[in-house]
């Protein structure tokens, strides 16, 4: 997309009730990030125009770099809300994984309970380390939903990071994560009962780090 800074481009939109806000991009935006989100309603409001848009627009809008809006636009791509076709850009709602379609079977309670999961998750990590970028999200919802791990684990792996290491970043806490998942870890109770795999934890039950 480097090379289409400054040109316009064809936005296609729904037909009908061009500014109907599909509710599936609600249930998504914790997974999406708030910029990719906002990004997408906002093209879906150029359609109503039906006129050629350029990116710089859409960044000058939203007060964005239009870095920030090539990246927005690829994470869109990647979870199948938009089809980018070099000079026209079609908007769509992908398709309920299989996981989602057997959650939606069994009722709205367990999605929006694992939504609220991930958003808490979201939220801590934002004021503990930073807001999470889009790749960064990606993974975590990927230890969550792929791996089974619970968003308290995960936060407890946040507090031993820091504890652990003396230049914290993402790559280590995912290394920590991985070495939990190998051990069996995936809720808070699996770290209760063998506190010393943590120091965090040790210090609480065991008096101490070792």
């Amino acid at each position: 997309m480097s090379a289409r800074q400054s040109k316009k481009v064809i936005l296609r939109g729904f037909a009908e009730h061009p500014l109907q806000i599909p509710r599936e991009i609600f249930r998504h935006q914790a997974v999406l990030g708030p910029v990719p989100t906002l990004v997408w309603i906002n093209l879906l409001a150029l359609t109503e125009q039906r006129r050629p848009f350029a990116l710089e627009e859409i960044a000058e809008r939203m007060g964005l770099t239009l870095r920030q809006v090539k990246q927005a636009l690829a994470l869109l791509a990647d979870f199948g809300w938009l089809n980018d076709q070099g000079l026209e850009i079609q908007l769509t709602v992908p398709e309920p994984s299989a996981a989602e379609r057997e959650t939606a079977a069994g009722g709205e309670g367990i999605l929006n309970e694992e939504q609220a999961s991930f958003e808490w998750l979201i939220g801590f990590c934002s004021a503990r380390i930073q807001d999470p970028s889009p790749e960064e999200m990606r993974k975590l919802h990927y230890w969550m939903q792929d791996k089974g791990l619970s968003h308290e684990v995960i936060a407890v792996a946040v507090e031993e990071m820091f504890a652990q290491a003396s230049q914290p970043s993402f790559r280590y806490l995912e290394g920590i994560l991985r070495n939990w998942h190998g051990m069996g870890i995936r809720t808070y109770n699996d770290l209760l009962e063998n506190p010393n795999v943590t120091q965090v934890l040790a210090a609480l039950f065991l008096g101490g780090y070792g």
